[in-house]
């Protein structure tokens, strides 16, 4: 989450014992401003679209987890993929819609811990940014499972997320992945096809990953 600022992050989820509950109170506090939105980029993130300069979707379905204000889901669908994607604020993908009328792009309310069975194995592309770092590192084992299990045999999965090392703890959301978290990917079927570790400006790191099945 490049853009998030953790204090104001920290500030919204205190009411909230579901720790997703508070990104609806996100976009519900930014009222149809992004730039209330602290991981809004109003673009797709640059990792997928240098992915995508040189692949076709030719129809494949994809899923975009954790879809926010819908930029990603849209340049899958502008690459010919047949996009599905959920978010678990109904404010977020109500504001997607109405972003972008007659999109191609299948949005959804959905919690990533009790997704449809029908997502099950079931998406060519599975494409995550930033979404388990919101989640305390608790959950950071179900979350990656569950993103997993979404990915069809010979499928794709990417991850985008910030990075540290294991003995580094943060006071978040963000909460940022080790390494060796990302790892469990691997015991869920899939091989690691690249991993980068990206420094930013801020001082922060960030990891951008591809999975295959």
């Amino acid at each position: 989450m490049e853009q998030q600022g953790p204090t104001q992050n920290r500030a919204l989820r205190q009411p909230y014992t579901d720790p997703s509950a508070w990104f609806d109170a996100v976009y519900t506090h930014a009222k149809h401003n992004p730039s209330m939105v602290p991981w809004a980029r109003q673009s797709a993130h640059p990792f997928l679209l240098d992915w995508l300069q040189q692949r076709q979707g030719d129809k494949q379905r994809a899923l975009v987890v954790g879809c926010g204000l819908g930029d990603d889901a849209e340049a899958l669908a502008h690459q010919h993929f047949t996009v599905t994607a959920f978010d678990v604020s109904p404010n977020a993908v109500a504001w997607c819609r109405e972003r972008f009328p007659g999109s191609p792009v299948n949005y959804e309310v959905a919690d990533l811990f009790t997704l449809p069975e029908g997502y099950q194995q079931a998406f060519d592309l599975v494409f995550d940014a930033l979404t388990i770092q919101s989640l305390p590192p608790h959950l950071h084992t179900k979350a990656i499972e569950a993103i997993a299990h979404c990915v069809a045999p010979g499928g794709t999965l990417l991850i985008i997320c910030h990075g540290r090392e294991p003995e580094e703890e943060f006071d978040g959301p963000p909460w940022p992945l080790a390494r060796f978290e990302l790892d469990h990917i691997q015991q869920c079927g899939l091989h690691e096809v690249q991993f980068q570790d990206r420094p930013l400006s801020s001082g922060t790191r960030t990891f951008l990953a591809e999975y295959q099945k």
